[in-house]
């Protein structure tokens, strides 16, 4: 293992260590933004769920013109608000009670995976911006006030699927639930979960050549293809892991080849990939990393090298 069993606080930047008062010692509020739940609620094993809410949250800008008199004190009037800020709805919460600890990440990063998933699982622009203390149904009538840690608030974020979800259905919510434990189990390895990390920050790309670039990045490091005819290697990596033999494998083959080339005039001479490079990138990555989750296995280059070769 490349990381600690205890902690995995640094496996992914999407939610940064920050001051939440006790994460170990108080249920946890994962708020998500940009895609609803079909049901009202689902258990993705004990102790965390995924449930419907409704809160708007707001973060407007205001000025201030003077420091505070000491540190950690407020800043002295007068206070200026500007046009401005930040929004968005908070359709759903990932709960995850103070005793659960299902895996080997900590806490924050549980969220995350739960997150991680469902964007796999759905590829749509889902976000969470927020972490609380404090349910979000219930926040309107808790006598306190709610501590609130900033996660994903960036104001871009890049649609890379062809055909998003207008909902996270039933059938999204089983498959992270199948896929929770087995896939938490291979973010031990540390290929794979670099990889994944690469894959989920893609949405947060300062540019689509930095998209297809970090897309085939992610591939990269998940098929680990050498050096030498990086190309032809993973086209036939990725060709043979999803493809039976025959034409729709031959297909795949041709399609990455193009792809990556796509990539290389991104890297290298800043070109902009069309749309349907970079969702055919996103769609191949996607699919890659799903069936290593789903068969709770990672491929080997050399053994789909040589199945490419034996044509079976």
């Amino acid at each position: 293992k490349a990381l600690s069993c205890c902690t995995k606080s640094t496996m992914t930047q999407s939610i940064p260590k920050g001051s939440l008062q006790n994460p170990e010692h108080t249920d946890l509020y994962g708020g998500l933004s940009g895609v609803p739940l079909a049901i009202q609620e689902f258990k993705v094993c004990e102790g965390l769920t995924i449930r419907k809410t409704y809160a708007h949250l707001m973060a407007p800008y205001v000025l201030a013109f003077a420091p505070p008199d000491r540190p950690g004190s407020h800043h002295p009037g007068p206070w200026k608000p500007a046009h401005g800020g930040l929004g968005f709805d908070i359709t759903a919460e990932i709960v995850l009670a103070e005793a659960c600890r299902p895996t080997s990440f900590d806490r924050v990063n549980t969220l995350w995976w739960t997150l991680a998933l469902l964007r796999l699982a759905t590829g749509a622009p889902l976000r969470m911006p927020v972490i609380s203390d404090t349910s979000f149904s219930d926040a309107a009538h808790s006598p306190a006030e709610p501590t609130f840690w900033t996660a994903e608030m960036l104001p871009h974020q890049l649609l890379l699927a062809s055909d998003p979800p207008a909902i996270i259905s039933h059938e999204h919510l089983k498959w992270v639930q199948s896929s929770f434990l087995p896939g938490a189990r291979l973010m031990d390895i540390d290929h794979f979960n670099r990889a994944v990390q690469t894959f989920d920050t893609v949405i947060w790309a300062h540019s689509l050549g930095s998209a297809i670039v970090l897309l085939w990045a992610a591939l990269e490091t998940l098929f680990r293809p050498g050096r030498a005819n990086v190309t032809k290697t993973l086209a036939t990596c990725a060709a043979a892991f999803l493809c039976p033999p025959g034409g729709d494998r031959d297909r795949m083959y041709q399609k990455v080849e193009r792809l990556y080339e796509a990539r290389g005039s991104a890297a290298h001479n800043s070109q902009v990939p069309a749309t349907e490079q970079r969702r055919d990138s996103f769609l191949i990555a996607r699919q890659c990393i799903s069936k290593c989750i789903e068969e709770a296995k990672l491929p080997d280059a050399k053994e789909l090298v040589s199945r490419w070769k034996e044509r079976r």
